[in-house]
């Protein structure tokens, strides 16, 4: 399953200094970085359910991209079958104009649905590389987790599906999304504390079987320092794991 989920790299970066820097000094940039210990702990109950695929190299989650074409046709048919319970010889220009523009999107969002490319959502740990959804009929996307730029959704008037955590994507500045949970924050830290593959696995019972295999890993590899900040301590998943990486950084003074 593992060598299935590897993608190649097909964006390094943004193509633009410029939109990257006043990017990152938005309001709405989320650094990448564990912020909070309330990460979601991705429980065995959530695979086969929002997560696809999981083990110490890879997660997969599913996209969700179904549903946009489903909701979408969905309103659309709704509308149609308001406007058609008259007879259309009877209807004034504007009903006209209005079953018009109903069928047309109600067509898209069924040609979209029947069409659409695979769209994957893949976390490779291995690599240090995430793939995200292209938009609408664009392949997906491949770059490194260290050049992605992460953003937090401003949601409806209401607050309604603000603070959701988003990718940017490199082909059209529109945005991928790629949250565990309502905080944009929450999840950063989540994907943070996975991709960082020089720390411990995140909490949850889904990567309990993969953490010793991890520890031996990083202990072969001489516990390289992590790649990311955090602010909040990721110990190893037992007393006698954390004592040996400590006693290993204390010969090394």
């Amino acid at each position: 399953m593992t060598d299935k989920l590897f993608r190649k790299i097909s964006h390094q970066d943004y193509g633009n200094p410029d939109y990257e820097r006043n990017f990152k000094n938005s309001y709405n940039h989320v650094p990448k970085g564990i912020h909070t210990h309330k990460v979601w702990h991705v429980s065995v109950d959530s695979v086969g359910a929002g997560v696809y695929y999981l083990d110490d190299d890879y997660l997969s989650q599913y996209s969700g991209a179904e549903s946009i074409p489903l909701l979408g046709g969905g309103v659309m048919l709704f509308g149609l079958i308001l406007f058609l319970r008259r007879d259309i010889y009877i209807w004034p220009t504007e009903r006209i104009i209005m079953v018009s523009i109903l069928g047309f999107f109600f067509l898209f969002f069924a040609v979209y649905y029947f069409t659409m490319p695979k769209k994957e959502n893949i976390y490779d740990r291995k690599h240090g590389s995430i793939t995200f959804t292209g938009n609408y009929w664009g392949k997906n996307i491949t770059m490194p987790f260290s050049n992605i730029l992460f953003h937090a959704s401003t949601g409806g008037e209401d607050g309604t599906g603000a603070y959701m955590l988003q990718i940017v994507r490199p082909t059209d500045r529109t945005f991928s999304l790629s949250s565990f949970g309502d905080d944009c924050y929450k999840s950063i830290s989540l994907i943070t504390w996975y991709m960082d593959k020089n720390r411990p696995l995140p909490p949850g019972t889904a990567f309990d079987p993969y953490r010793d295999q991890d520890f031996e890993r990083r202990k072969a590899e001489g516990f390289p320092p992590p790649l990311y900040p955090s602010q909040v301590p990721t110990p190893e998943a037992t007393k006698a794991q954390q004592k040996e990486r400590d006693k290993y950084w204390r010969d090394l003074e």
